[in-house]
């Protein structure tokens, strides 16, 4: 399998995952081949090899995409009860975001811009989050329902760490980074840097002229749609490992491009001059730019 390890090489260089993570695909894709009496036929496209690979490498993926941080990191954490979350934001302060569905359940949470500098919390089916406290950071767990947060600008950033079901924010001014296992993710008009990633799941991102800061999107199981409204100044910078790039808008300007080969694309496409810088990831999707008059 050695165009595959050398895909990962090339992801490593290109920064499109760490050297870490890197070394975890490695280990498990030569893991998956180890035994040659196996008789596995290998394959020669991405979905063949994709099945080849199986729930190991799935499982090992999964680990990349959930990220470093851990629900144990808040075990101690004094949490209470709270039906309706309605309490003043510390500025630069941090807030924290953690849910994990129930078997038989389902949830999704919802950021919305706060109009003031109030933190405003409830889910749709009156179930209480649970709130609590740490190092500057306000913590709230939720698992089931519609959970929907209202983000005040004076915050320093806000992350959420969902382990089943999606997650949408619109119009949030701060840094934030969104992660889910299970689910797609919606970013709308965000007006800061972010970083979203979910495992089974599409990204759906939607810019305007108000978003400023490098940002990043990845995702395993499912495609990529960016949406440039308005004018949009940025670099977009696309990889896709089983599916195909398609980047259109009259101010687009394709800067370089590998083309399709072996089930992957690689694209960096500039809209206008300057601007941020956009990476998109998806593994087993396609990705779509595009310059949109509206949502």
């Amino acid at each position: 399998m050695g165009r595959e390890k050398e895909r990962v090489l090339e992801m490593v260089a290109d920064g499109t995952i760490t050297a870490a993570e890197g070394a975890k695909l490695l280990e498990a894709l030569g893991t998956a081949h180890t035994d040659k009496t196996s008789g596995r036929k290998r394959g020669t496209g991405t979905s063949s090899v994709l099945s080849e690979i199986g729930p190991m490498i799935q499982a090992t993926i999964g680990d990349i995409f959930k990220g470093k941080k851990s629900y144990e990191e808040y075990e101690n954490v004094n949490l209470k009860d709270v039906e309706f979350v309605d309490e003043a934001a510390e500025p630069g302060g941090e807030l924290i975001i953690r849910g994990s569905v129930h078997r038989g359940g389902s949830m999704s949470v919802a950021l919305v811009r706060s109009e003031d500098n109030t933190i405003r919390a409830s889910v749709d089916d009156g179930t209480p989050v649970k709130m609590g406290n740490k190092d500057n950071k306000r913590i709230m767990f939720w698992s089931s329902g519609e959970l929907t947060v209202y983000v005040p600008d004076c915050l320093g950033s806000v992350k959420v760490y969902s382990r089943g079901g999606g997650i949408s924010s619109s119009n949030v001014r701060i840094p934030v980074e969104l992660k889910t296992m299970g689910g797609g993710i919606r970013i709308t008009r965000p007006g800061d840097s972010f970083f979203i990633k979910t495992m089974g799941g599409g990204l759906d991102i939607s810019l305007d002229s108000s978003w400023k800061g490098n940002s990043k999107a990845k995702t395993m199981g499912g495609g990529i749609s960016v949406h440039l409204l308005e004018a949009v100044p940025v670099l977009v910078k696309a990889s896709t490992l089983g599916g195909s790039i398609t980047a259109t808008g009259e101010n687009a300007s394709v800067v370089s491009d590998t083309g399709n080969g072996y089930g992957k694309s690689k694209i960096a496409v500039r809209y206008g001059d300057g601007g941020s810088e956009l990476s998109v990831v998806s593994m087993g999707g396609g990705i779509v730019i595009e310059e949109s008059a509206d949502e």
